[in-house]
């Protein structure tokens, strides 16, 4: 799916207005990562680090942060911005991992994909992207 049908999809209910509105105020990615390595992606504080390195290298800035570990197996973290917000969640017996990140700037994409991929061992990585 193109990043330009995701829009479509994810705006078709808004009036213009609304739309033109939404847009002005942040970028928004979500990563879908499948055949990730689920040792790797149950380690929460890999992953926090990992996320936090990323908004350092990115011009963002962390307020606060709330990391939950599941057992037997999962994490939830959300990293609260100066710029929004950061969310990873992951399913560790399936695999997977979502990242999605809200911002009033622009958003590096490639780079939180190469995470997925070089990092946590990703082999699919699909993204959508709203603007």
């Amino acid at each position: 799916m193109s990043d330009s049908s995701t829009l479509m999809a994810y705006t078709q209910a808004m009036s213009e207005e609304d739309r033109k509105l939404v847009s002005s105020l942040g970028k928004q990615v979500t990563l879908w990562c499948f055949d990730c390595d689920p040792a790797k992606i149950d380690d929460a504080d890999r992953l926090c680090s990992e996320m936090v390195d990323y908004i350092d290298n990115n011009n963002l800035t962390v307020r606060d942060r709330c990391i939950s570990k599941y057992e037997p197996q999962g994490v939830t973290i959300a990293l609260i911005l100066e710029e929004s917000h950061l969310m990873v969640n992951t399913w560790p017996e399936h695999g997977v991992l979502q990242i999605e990140l809200f911002a009033c700037t622009e958003i590096n994409k490639e780079t939180l994909e190469k995470i997925a991929r070089e990092v946590f061992g990703a082999g699919r990585v699909y993204a959508f992207k709203y603007e």
